[in-house]
């Protein structure tokens, strides 16, 4: 899609693509061949979502499009899931083991992955670790399925971004992105809670009543 074929269609493509990066509510594209994208967000680091909007936009051809963040105001404070820990052990050659700890209602919950060792795959271990988590969490009322995480460099920031299916009737796929730092195994973690977010929230305010 370039730039001279952004029309009502296109914008609609456009605005559904940048929806589902975790953390965005609501998405506007304004124009046509050099738009203005305005992204209505939940209140958290807008650092991973600005990077990943732009490479969003770069991909359709707009690397000059003007991008505005806005941040919904804080009402009264709702309980999430927290993120607690992570740990990453190697028993053996070869082998890794991810530790997720997430806290919620007071209540910790550690679940363990084992698999091969090696940076990409520990990675995706930390992640496989938090979701088990997330699921003991819920009980058994939605299962997430990790589709891939991946670190990488945009706009002069490391980022990892997660890729999740599930939680959702129409099975449509869950982006969520962490600043990467020293502990890549730790933005992993966070990838997949923000990813995970918007969806969480509904389930765990009906475990609540």
């Amino acid at each position: 899609m370039s730039a001279a074929m952004l029309d009502e269609a296109g914008r609609e493509r456009l605005r559904a693509e940048l929806e589902s990066v975790g953390g965005v509510r609501r998405a506007v594209v304004d124009g046509g061949s050099s738009p203005s994208v305005y992204l209505i967000c939940e209140r958290g680091d807008g650092g991973p979502i600005d990077a990943l909007a732009r490479g969003i936009l770069a991909r359709e051809g707009f690397v000059d499009a003007d991008v505005q963040l806005a941040f919904v105001p804080t009402a009264e404070p709702r309980r999430r899931v927290r993120f607690v820990s992570v740990r990453l052990t190697q028993p053996r050659p070869g082998r890794a083991i991810a530790e997720v700890v997430l806290d919620w209602a007071g209540e910790s919950f550690r679940r363990q992955v084992e698999g091969e060792g090696g940076a990409a795959l520990e990675l995706r271990l930390a992640a496989l670790a938090t979701l088990r988590s997330l699921h003991a969490i819920l009980g058994g009322r939605v299962e997430f399925e990790l589709v891939g995480i991946k670190g990488f460099r945009a706009f002069d920031a490391d980022v990892v971004v997660a890729v999740l299916r599930g939680g959702t009737p129409d099975g449509r796929t869950l982006i969520g992105a962490a600043l990467g730092t020293d502990n890549l195994h730790h933005s992993a973690s966070l990838a997949v809670l923000n990813a995970t977010n918007r969806i969480l929230g509904n389930y765990l305010v009906q475990a609540q009543d």
